[in-house]
């Protein structure tokens, strides 16, 4: 069978990202210990762009609580049960950013990366292309990092992998000491 020049099949496309995804480098696993040195650290300013290639810019002061739901390929499954789960018991008291760490993928493949997170969520996904942002907050690979900051800037918690009891009560008890 022959492709068109300028034309690619729906299966080539999905076999080469498979592929990227499975041979990216993954970030060195930090573990929870060496998160806890961040906790009553300010959080430093950091513009990152969506998935339609808006500009946002986290900075503080803010009026309301963040939580930054950071996560790569293997992490993203989590990210939606926290979101449900904290805007279940707090609503719009705070603000909820979820942050793709997608670090290492070649530029050509990005934008089908964006088409794919348009078309799945139509809320603003911050893309951390290089890293930077994953490395600021000591983020492991795999699972859902779970970052809660004050209106101040200040780091209150962080929690890694899917909704437990344990970790959303950690997480609410953060939430509720700020709020």
């Amino acid at each position: 069978m022959t492709v068109q020049k300028g034309t690619a099949r729906p299966e080539l496309i999905a076999f080469l990202l498979a592929a990227l995804f499975c041979t990216l480098p993954r970030p060195i696993q930090a573990g929870v210990s060496h998160s806890e040195n961040l906790i009553g650290v300010q959080s430093r300013t950091f513009t990152l762009t969506d998935q339609y290639n808006h500009q946002h810019t986290i900075t503080f002061p803010t009026n309301k609580p963040l939580v930054l739901m950071l996560g790569d390929r293997g992490g993203s499954e989590q990210i939606e049960p926290w979101v449900r789960e904290l805007y279940r018991r707090y609503g719009d008291s705070i603000e909820i950013q979820g942050i793709a760490i997608l670090r290492g993928v070649p530029g050509p493949i990005r934008a089908i990366i964006r088409s794919q997170l348009r078309s799945r969520a139509p809320k603003s996904i911050l893309l951390d292309w290089g890293g930077n942002v994953a490395d600021m907050y000591q983020c492991q690979s795999g699972v859902c990092n779970v970052v809660v900051i004050d209106r101040q800037g200040r780091i209150t918690m962080i929690v890694r992998g899917d909704v437990s009891a344990e970790r959303s009560r950690l997480v609410c008890q953060a939430l509720d000491g700020i709020r």
